[in-house]
């Protein structure tokens, strides 16, 4: 049974979509804080008004509109969740709660332009849960070169799970980085949209160790995601966005060499 509620707090359209069934959640109000388990030490801030927080059982992300794609995606991976997903359907769902995304058909001739559709959250990470399926919303969709989602994105994500099955569960924000002036072809739709320059991925272990990633789209296939390091401060000034608002005082030793990257 899937419980969802619709409220405004801060000028936020949050939805709390909950897989379980006899749990009430109380209105929101001015000085209550909920905490969203995705999320290490807080989610990210900075982000616009009007964007749709967007909370599921296996990720939380928030959607901007305007460039139809999410600001940011916070999900947990643990040993428990990553399964095998090869018989797993990639179909697109529609978001019922956010009707102003791309499409199935916005993303039908990406190839043309040398684009695939692609998740921010990836299906592997969750295929050992009933909850699989929540990565096909076109809200967790995002245009991405083959040569990055082939390369270096693919290879961080296995460097990721690598490490879960070391320390059991790592926590991941994910996001896109555009920049002053667009570098990448629009995808072959009348629809406003901005295809993303770049994206950041953002590594915690549950002890706090972390490692920070831009991995830009004309980034060639053969290059490693441990030559795209980089740190959390440059993301933040890449983005905008401050991340681990619930920090005190601050993060553990950098997680680089537990996803095989020695500096």
């Amino acid at each position: 049974m899937v419980i969802w509620k619709e409220v405004n707090n801060i000028g936020l359209r949050l939805f709390f979509l909950l897989a379980c069934s006899g749990l009430v959640l109380p209105g929101l109000g001015a000085a209550q804080t909920y905490k969203i388990t995705h999320c290490y030490q807080g989610c990210p801030q900075g982000t616009s008004a009007m964007n749709h927080l967007i909370i599921r059982p296996i990720y939380a992300l928030s959607y901007n509109t305007e460039r139809k794609s999410a600001d940011w995606v916070a999900y947990k991976v643990s040993a428990g969740s990553i399964g095998i997903a090869s018989s797993l359907s990639r179909r697109p769902r529609s978001d019922s709660f956010v009707s102003d995304t791309l499409t199935e058909n916005d993303f039908l001739n990406a190839e043309t332009v040398g684009l695939l559709r692609s998740q921010y959250v990836p299906i592997i990470d969750f295929a050992g849960t009933p909850y699989w399926d929540e990565v096909n919303y076109l809200t967790n969709s995002v245009a991405r070169t083959r040569g990055l989602s082939l390369g270096a994105w693919n290879g961080l994500d296995w460097a990721i799970r690598n490490l879960v099955n070391r320390e059991g569960e790592v926590y991941v924000l994910a996001g896109p980085i555009f920049k002053a002036e667009p570098t990448m072809p629009y995808l072959l739709t009348d629809k406003q949209h901005r295809v993303p320059d770049a994206f950041f991925k953002i590594i915690v272990t549950a002890a706090g160790a972390r490692a920070a990633f831009v991995l830009e789209q004309d980034s060639p296939v053969h290059v490693h995601h441990c030559d795209l390091s980089v740190s959390i401060t440059d993301i933040e000034l890449a983005t905008g966005l401050r991340f681990f608002p619930d920090r005190t005082p601050v993060i553990a030793d950098p997680a680089f060499e537990l996803l095989g990257c020695y500096r």
